[in-house]
């Protein structure tokens, strides 16, 4: 570790450079847009930030179909190394629509070059790259959210869910009907090679309508599952042949990947309870098996299966660790977003029969939206009515992605209405949504 003195870094946060300045010299440091002869000396820097379980995560990256090397920006100091980040880019189901992301992934600074404001630089060129790329939305998981907060990023989206004895659990599955007889013709066990299709398959069923969820392709399917981010990953089928290739006799109708304690993702095709109580089954016996006091699902807060965990005897409300992940969202577009958005607003508004025209103004944190219903609807910059609601930059993510507690915000003084109208009609254009992002994609 240095022992220099540095004084804070003048960061150029519109340029590719950032000076950095010692008691003794002035060192420049580049921003650049890695290539695969990178990799190497990047696997090696990554490494020591994260941990001796980090190469094994960087190589799986490389072989993400949607990955290329140019997504990765570093710092560079006499040649070497010295902060990192990773972005992606995705769909993202969001109602009836389907938006552009960018994660944001890996972001790191070398340990001697700590406090220099690298990180901040670095984190405003990858939310510039983020938006030039097309992206709407960013999104991210951190262990430190007030970093990420100092740039306009919002708690969003976290993994809700609850924790209990996995024998308790048993036991409330047992009174709701499930049925331990080997006569059933719901069958769990681990996935096998050739059943890739029909898990996407089931995924895709569970997409229309969801808020939250990324379009996942054939080929990243293949990744995700050859990865091996999970302990187990068990499939349920319905019908005789357990080793049916084709599905001709017996389909595949829900899967769940356990990770530890935890239950990361469990997906069943549409109105199939029964398949999700004994996908539950299985994974409390494992955790039964290995002795594990508790056993957790993250899902939605609005899952119905979450209810099997709420009312067990001995449950409680799921705690994450105190190195636990947090997850945060950033509008990037925020008028782009808006206006795609105007279909579902006139659609709310119709439903929820506000006289027409409608206009709701917002004033964040100094910048002004209005939204206008009157024949397909639209959205504009830079202008807003009488009505308006005023609130924080972090507080219009969570409104804009269904994630606001009206009552709470309210209450506290974080979002202001202009006029009973705006409040009414903020309300409807921007109700509370079961907004959620599944694990699986970053675990570990």
């Amino acid at each position: 570790m240095s022992t220099g003195i540095k004084t804070p870094i003048a960061a150029d946060v519109n340029g590719g450079t950032v000076s950095s300045t010692t008691d003794k010299r002035r060192v420049r440091s580049s921003i650049i847009a890695c290539t695969v002869s990178d990799h190497i000396a990047l696997g090696h820097f990554l490494s020591e930030i994260f941990g001796a379980h980090y190469p094994a995560k960087f190589q799986a990256s490389l072989n993400n179909p949607f990955y290329a090397p140019g997504d990765r920006l570093m710092l560079r100091r006499m040649g070497r190394a010295i902060a990192h980040v990773h972005l992606t880019r995705r769909l993202m189901q969001f109602g009836s629509l389907s938006l552009p992301v960018a994660g944001l992934q890996g972001l790191a600074t070398a340990n001697h070059c700590r406090r220099e404001g690298l990180g901040t630089h670095l984190l405003l060129a990858a939310e510039r790259q983020m938006a030039q790329s097309g992206a709407l939305i960013g999104l991210l998981r951190t262990q430190i959210p007030h970093f990420f907060r100092r740039t306009g990023w919002a708690l969003c989206g976290g993994s809700s869910g609850c924790a209990a004895s996995p024998h308790a659990v048993l036991v409330r599955l047992l009174e709701q009907g499930l049925s331990l007889r080997p006569t059933s013709r719901i069958q769990v066990r681990p996935w096998r090679r050739w059943e890739e299709e029909a898990v996407a398959r089931v995924y895709r069923q569970s997409l229309p309508g969801s808020y939250g969820l990324l379009q996942r392709s054939r080929p990243y399917w293949h990744w995700l599952l050859e990865r091996r981010a999970y302990d187990q990953f068990y499939v349920a089928l319905d019908g005789p042949d357990l080793w049916d290739f084709n599905e001709s006799s017996t389909q595949l109708v829900g899967y769940a990947a356990i990770k530890r304690e935890k239950i990361v993702e469990l997906v069943t095709a549409p109105g199939r309870q029964k398949v999700a109580m004994e996908l539950l089954a299985r994974a409390c016996g494992d955790a039964i098996e290995h002795d594990r006091r508790h056993i957790s699902l993250l899902a939605p807060a609005s899952s119905p299966l979450l209810e099997y965990f709420r009312v067990a005897s001995e449950s409680l409300t799921y705690q994450p660790p105190d190195r636990a992940e947090f997850c945060m969202a950033k509008l990037l577009d925020p008028l782009r977003l808006l206006k795609m958005m105007c279909g579902v607003f006139t659609q709310r508004a119709t439903e929820a029969k506000l006289a027409r025209p409608l206009g709701l103004g917002l004033l964040v944190d100094g910048q002004k939206y209005q939204i206008d219903i009157a024949g397909s609807g639209r959205a504009i910059a830079d202008t807003m009515g009488r009505s308006y609601l005023r609130l924080n930059v972090a507080d219009f993510t969570r409104l804009v992605l269904g994630q606001l507690d009206w009552d709470r915000a309210l209450e506290e003084g974080r979002v202001e209405p202009s006029t009973s109208l705006a409040l009414d009609a903020g309300r409807v254009f921007f109700p509370p949504l079961p907004f959620w992002r599944p694990i699986l994609d970053d675990c570990n």
